[in-house]
């Protein structure tokens, strides 16, 4: 008797098993394209934002240059307007030194005391006068001594003379004077 097989044999079960493979790895692979262009697209979308966050900060940064720029200019500026006010202050200083020296000398020469000569030539004094007594000379060089406009202060000469019947003391002084005294203003 002849036998018939009508199951499906090995080479029909290979093609089966194969074609379910193949449809396996296939649905494998499109999951594996999907989970690619999922985690690809996500990263795009990160790197988009962190490129947006970048152009954001040089933005910030071209405008913080052009404030950095116009303050350094205005640190210039300042720079330059209080040079030429301490400039102003120094001519203001040395314009106004002398007139203070020499308001300073009024207080400083005794009442008995008066100068005949006065000669300063570049900051070196010299003075000529006339004094009731000696204790006046001496009063009239410690007040230039302790005025902060004279300095170096030197008696030169004292002589007794004879003036209209009266006995005086003539004395020769020099010093140095200084218009602007350090330590503050005159």
């Amino acid at each position: 008797m002849i036998r018939i097989n009508l199951l499906p044999t090995k080479a029909a079960r290979r093609k089966e098993s194969v074609i379910v493979q193949l449809s396996i790895g296939a649905v494998a692979i499109a999951l594996a394209l999907m989970a690619c262009w999922w985690i690809n697209a996500s990263e795009e979308r990160k790197i988009a934002a962190k490129q947006a966050e970048i152009d954001d900060l040089n933005n910030k940064i071209k405008q913080l240059q052009a404030i950095i720029v116009k303050v350094d200019n205005f640190k210039t500026a300042k720079a330059n307007l209080n040079q030429k006010i301490n400039t102003i202050k120094d001519l203001n200083d040395k314009r106004s030194g002398p007139v203070k020296m020499l308001e300073e000398f009024t207080y400083v020469i005794p009442r008995k005391a008066w100068v005949t000569g006065f000669r300063e030539v570049e900051k070196q004094l010299t003075l000529e006068g006339v004094a009731v007594d000696g204790p006046t000379v001496a009063d009239f060089i410690d007040n230039l001594r302790g005025s902060k406009f004279f300095y170096n202060v030197q008696l030169i000469q004292v002589q007794q003379v004879d003036e209209a019947g009266k006995k005086v003391q003539r004395f020769n002084i020099n010093c140095r004077v200084n218009y602007v005294p350090t330590g503050g203003k005159a």
